[in-house]
């Protein structure tokens, strides 16, 4: 190989070199844009009140979303007496929450930090909520919860999911970058 050649391959890997770390910086933004997003379902008498939270794509979808909701569990959880009596519970997801149409969904960006103690929060929370009850704490409740934790105010939780999360938007929507919006 010649002089002449090796310079000419040197500065090809150099140029290849340098295309590659002003790319990286845009992938690794990309790559860490995190959100959670407040949701309201159907299902039910009222409806359901839920958090996703993960990592986006480049289109702003959630990757591999955690989910957690607050549902009563045990006996008593399939009647009418629900209603009127504090039952066992726990934080988790369900089927539905992966499957069934959301009426209403307000996004936060949050970052990858946040994220992450955001994790251990609902982990917290799962050890600190034993108890349901429609009245005194509930899936809203839960997602008051979240939402506080993460700085924001809270509108009553004693009304649909769907209002709600609505709320939610309305009362923190000058404070950052958040999206509500009804899916179809």
């Amino acid at each position: 190989m010649s002089a002449i050649a090796g310079i000419h391959r040197l500065v090809g890997v150099l140029i290849a070199a340098l295309l590659i770390a002003a790319l990286m910086p845009a992938a690794a933004v990309a790559a860490n844009r995190y959100v959670v997003e407040f949701r309201a379902r159907d299902g039910g008498v009222f409806g359901h009140t839920y958090v996703a939270y993960g990592p986006t794509d480049r289109n702003g979808r959630l990757r591999h979303p955690h989910y957690a909701g607050f549902y009563p569990s045990g006996v008593l959880s399939r009647t009418a007496l629900l209603a009127v009596l504090v039952t066992p519970a726990k934080v988790g997801s369900e089927a539905w929450d992966k499957t069934k149409r959301t009426e209403m969904v307000y996004r936060r960006a949050i970052t990858p930090r946040t994220y992450v103690r955001l994790i251990r929060e609902v982990g917290d929370l799962r050890q600190t909520r034993p108890f349901w009850h429609l009245i005194l704490y509930n899936c809203n409740s839960f997602a008051a919860d979240v939402a506080r934790w993460m700085g924001l105010q809270v509108p009553s939780t004693l009304q649909v999911p769907k209002d709600f999360v609505q709320q939610l938007y309305v009362l923190n929507r000058r404070d950052g970058v958040g999206v509500a919006y009804a899916a179809a």
